[in-house]
């Protein structure tokens, strides 16, 4: 993967673009579809309540995933040990989860437009969604790396896939920000 680099114009405002590796491409897509496909998955076993239908509010999950990947992109609101624990995470994460999931699509969908499905290594997008891909390689990095597996090479191969989202994510980043100045 090449540093992603920001390209000025005066009409349309700022792009940002890089150039990915075949490889890379594909790894990148078929994680993002993979992590869609699960929190898709979440949502759509939420259990049904009429009182929310008959309002239109969305219904979600009372309780926290099983699966220690989705855990760690739907977490607890509250923990045991917070200072102000008032016990609401069912509430909670039952009137919030679905659009938090809904958000975390829509950014990872942000990836899988710009790479698009035909192969294309280039990869331009706007200043929006550059900030949908810093979320959606910042959910990819969080879900691989809680990731459970017996096999130390596969262990071992997540890992680097993490470290390589971490720099395409700093990549991207530093260039939005600028470089940041050195002081002595």
């Amino acid at each position: 993967m090449q540093p992603w680099k920001k390209k000025k114009s005066l009409l349309r405002g700022a792009k940002y673009e890089t150039v990915l590796e075949p490889l890379e491409r594909e790894v990148l897509g078929d994680l993002a579809a993979n992590i869609s496909e699960a929190l898709i998955a979440r949502a759509q076993s939420a259990p049904k309540d009429e009182l929310a239908e008959l309002t239109g509010m969305a219904q979600g999950h009372t309780e926290a995933p099983e699966d220690p990947s989705l855990a760690r992109l739907l977490p607890d609101f509250e923990r045991a040990e917070d200072q102000e624990y008032e016990g609401d995470n069912s509430l909670l994460r039952s009137l919030h989860e679905q659009d938090i999931t809904k958000a975390k699509l829509e950014n990872l969908r942000a990836i899988g437009d710009a790479i698009g499905p035909d192969g294309s290594v280039m990869v331009s997008i706007t200043e929006q969604e550059a900030h949908k891909w810093l979320a959606a390689l910042n959910d990819l990095r969080l879900y691989l790396f809680a990731a459970e597996s017996e096999n130390p090479d596969a262990d071992h191969d997540r890992l680097n896939l993490v470290e390589w989202l971490a720099y395409n994510q700093e990549s991207l980043l530093t260039a939005m920000m600028g470089p940041l100045e050195q002081s002595e």
